[in-house]
C-alpha cells in the first residue's frame, strides 16, 4: 500500500512500537521525503462490508 501524501510504500514509513496498526505509521524513512505520517485513504468501499 502507498501513502496518499508521499506515495511511498508503507514499508518506507517508521512503524510505531506501541501499535502495529497500518494506520499508525510515522514519518517516511526516505532521506529526501518530508512526509511525517503515513496516510491511507479509502477510495472505494467494498459492498460486502456494508
Amino acid at each position: 500500500m502507498n501513502c496518499s501524501l508521499c506515495h511511498h510504500t508503507n514499508e518506507a514509513h517508521i512503524s510505531s512500537t506501541e501499535n502495529k496498526s497500518l494506520m499508525r505509521l510515522g514519518k517516511c524513512k526516505i532521506p529526501t521525503c518530508t512526509c511525517q505520517q503515513y496516510v491511507d485513504l479509502i477510495h472505494k468501499i467494498d459492498e460486502d462490508l456494508i
